[in-house]
């Protein structure tokens, strides 16, 4: 019949057909996967904490994060509160990996990337905020920092050298001034805040003896202060802390009605009354602990202590930070 294809060239047909097929069959096997990792799967070059994910699929990824969450994080740790002397140690957040948002990080990350898991904080059931009126005198001890409260209602000519210091050894502390202080010394409020120094309010007058005042005569003492450093700097303290360490619970009530917290001291080197460098120096070498608050103010001799005993801070592997950092819950420093 027209048309009808010869018997032999039928049979070359079906065999070429059949090798096409095989052909066909051998490319989809061999390259299909790679192809539908190249469009499919994380970009080349991708790191995740680094270990190499490039290439690999949604699910894939997947596991490895899963594994990373397994081994890593820390569980939260409650604020702990000394009903007896009224204090609080202040919480810590857990940390945990967030799985969804670093699985997404990875799949769109462009080629080359290096990656950190995405990290979220898990709020402790016990927490400093739930207890306004309670006072600190120390952080969490598992975080390995001190900090440094340096009260200040005198002593300005040592300030300058005492600034120096803290900016050679890299260490930040928080300077509670009293407000009449502040006044006749703005520029040094000034730039030990531009130092990156905290401020502190440490009542109107050095001569203060807060549970002696009226309600109105605590309040006013540190709302006058606060203003003054405001006024001076353009931000307001977050922590009081009173003369000698007196207060009473009504001290601690105005405290919290100002949005502040009160905040004492956990290492005292009673600098004042001028033990000495050598004597300072060994009591802070045999009780220094992480999260404790060393108070000093600005003698010389405190000056030379600073020289001496922040790099052995440093070499006990811990941070010389501000109050707010040492208090705050994060992990981060």
């Amino acid at each position: 019949m027209p048309g009808l294809m010869p018997k032999k060239w039928r049979w070359k047909w079906a065999a070429a057909s059949l090798l096409i097929a095989a052909v066909v069959a051998v490319l989809y096997f061999r390259f299909d996967e790679p192809l539908r990792r190249c469009f499919n799967g994380v970009r080349a070059g991708v790191t995740l904490q680094g270990e190499p994910v490039e290439r690999l699929f949604r699910h894939e990824v997947e596991a490895i994060i899963d594994r990373m969450a397994r081994q890593q994080g820390r569980e939260p740790v409650n604020a702990e509160i000394d009903p007896v002397n009224e204090r609080i140690i202040p919480e810590l957040n857990g940390l945990e990996v967030d799985r969804e948002a670093t699985l997404e990080l990875v799949m769109k990350a462009p080629s080359g990337m290096k990656l950190m898991p995405v990290y979220r904080e898990l709020l402790p059931e016990v927490r400093w905020d739930h207890y306004p009126a309670l006072p600190a005198a120390q952080g969490n001890p598992r975080k390995p920092c001190v900090s440094l409260m340096i009260n200040v209602a005198w002593g300005e000519e040592e300030l300058p050298e005492m600034l120096n210091v803290l900016q050679k050894e890299g260490a930040r502390a928080t300077f509670f001034l009293t407000g009449r202080w502040a006044e006749k010394n703005e520029a040094l409020v000034r730039q030990i805040a531009a130092a990156g120094h905290e401020l502190g309010n440490h009542g109107y007058a050095d001569d203060e003896v807060f549970p002696e005042l009226e309600p109105w005569g605590m309040a006013s003492s540190i709302s006058r202060t606060n203003e003054i450093i405001f006024d001076a700097v353009g931000s307001y303290p977050r922590y009081f802390t009173p003369h000698k360490g007196e207060f009473n619970k009504l001290t601690l009530e105005i405290v919290s009605r100002q949005g502040m917290r009160t905040l004492l001291w956990s290492l005292d080197t009673v600098d004042w009354k001028k033990p000495g460098v050598d004597l300072m120096r060994e009591k802070i070498t045999h009780n220094l602990a992480p999260g404790q608050i060393i108070l000093m103010h600005p003698t010389a001799d405190t000056v030379q202590l600073l020289r001496e005993i922040l790099p052995w801070i440093k070499e006990e592997g811990l941070a010389v930070v501000s109050a707010a950092e040492l208090l705050d819950p994060g992990w981060q420093q």
